[in-house]
């Protein structure tokens, strides 16, 4: 499942720029199959983001997904030119996009759906059953537990 679509990108960007950002071959027409690309370029990226905090694929894209994907779909377009300067406002949206994704990776932004049982119920691992195959001297199951919590 994609976070956003052509659709989103195509109702934030005008034709004239989408054009000049993906028409390699200098036709009037918007080269979806670029559009598709770079959706799918931003898909994997926020996948490794998510990944380990919520079971994916999503079963539905909360809101704000879709706009900072939408967001991020729209700064990889700009940045396929090499010689045309990123406007501010799109590169100032990117770096809001990388924070956002971060704090979500960190669990300091919610989604709004529910997490991996992994960051639901976190545990502490350690080696205190003795069941290593090699004799740990220093770390025995009477030091172990002086530093149950």
């Amino acid at each position: 499942m994609s976070y956003c679509s052509t659709s989103d990108i195509q109702s934030i960007i005008s034709n004239d720029d989408l054009v000049q950002l993906t028409n390699d071959t200098g036709g009037d027409f918007a080269d979806t199959s670029k559009i598709t690309e770079a959706i799918a370029y931003v898909d994997n990226i926020i996948d490794g983001y998510l990944r380990g905090r919520y079971d994916l694929p999503l079963v539905q894209v909360p809101d704000e997904l879709r706009y900072i994907a939408a967001d991020f779909v729209v700064y990889r377009l700009y940045s396929r030119r090499m010689y045309t300067e990123v406007p501010q406002s799109i590169s100032e949206k990117y770096q809001n996009v990388i924070k956002i994704l971060t704090q979500i990776q960190k669990g300091l932004f919610n989604l709004g759906v529910e997490s991996s049982e992994g960051f639901n119920n976190p545990t502490i691992k350690t080696n205190k059953s003795g069941s290593s195959s090699s004799v740990n001297k220093y770390y025995d199951s009477g030091k172990w537990d002086e530093y149950d919590l």
